[in-house]
């Protein structure tokens, strides 16, 4: 079952879709999906259509202007890592009162810049977040902010990246965060997707995460770059199922 499934946050409307498994009769573990910068829930389609034939349930969204093809409310110009946050933990808190959720399993999912929002909502929801998957997760952005700007009064009020508008927020909320203070605080399971051809985020990145995190792994997606595609999403959405499984035996 597919259905639209709008959420609030302040002032602005979250637009998603649900994925729930045909025989939605009862409460089902949810997956949080969180796609990457630029882009919209048609990038994490493919793994909610591939989770959900498993029984687990799925919500697809879009990031608050997180993309010029965004449903949701808000501009590219508005947006930062720590909106996009806000957006995940907003979603956290309404999927966690809905009648077909198991509020003890929420799961997060997050690509590239996603993967990143989702770090960060995971700290902050706390316990709320069973366990996190990341599929090439964009934790070079602190670095790329760095270099770009060195300075905060350096930061101009509009500029681009991979050709695309963000405001002044984008970069002032980039450098004043440390990514690795989150990294820490998470006491869930974390898997980490990581393409080791990539060239727009290194690999070294998720290795260096693994290391930070209390409890991740990575897999290696064998001459995949930033994005999977094909035969790469079959094997991620499949270690994806893997990893969820392996984390529901544990719950009580």
């Amino acid at each position: 079952m597919i259905k639209t499934y709008i959420v609030e946050r302040e002032e602005f409307q979250i637009s998603g879709e649900l994925y729930l498994p045909d025989d939605s009769r009862g409460r089902y573990p949810i997956v949080i999906m969180s796609h990457g910068f630029g882009g919209d829930r048609e990038g994490t389609r493919p793994y909610a259509e591939i989770l959900v034939k498993e029984g687990i349930g799925c919500y697809i969204f879009d990031f608050c202007g997180g993309g010029l093809s965004s449903k949701s409310d808000g501009k590219m110009t508005d947006m930062s890592v720590l909106t996009e946050s806000a957006d995940i933990e907003a979603v956290i808190r309404d999927i966690r009162k809905a009648p077909f959720a198991d509020r003890k399993n929420i799961f997060l999912m997050g690509v590239s810049q996603g993967g990143v929002a989702s770090t960060i909502a995971a700290v902050e929801a706390g316990e709320d977040v069973k366990a996190m998957v990341l599929l090439y997760p964009a934790y070079v952005l602190f670095d790329d902010a760095k270099e770009k700007y060195p300075s905060e009064d350096l930061i101009e009020d509009t500029s681009t990246v991979f050709g695309l508008p963000v405001g002044r927020r984008y970069y002032e909320d980039a450098l004043s965060l440390n990514i690795d203070d989150y990294m820490v605080k998470f006491s869930g399971n974390v898997l980490i997707l990581h393409g080791n051809v990539d060239q727009v985020v290194p690999i070294s990145y998720s290795i260096n995460a693994r290391k930070k995190f209390p409890a991740a792994k990575i897999i290696q997606i064998t001459d995949a770059g930033h994005g999977f595609y094909g035969k790469e999403v079959v094997k991620a959405g499949k270690e994806m199922v893997s990893f969820i499984e392996e984390n529901l035996k544990f719950s009580t």
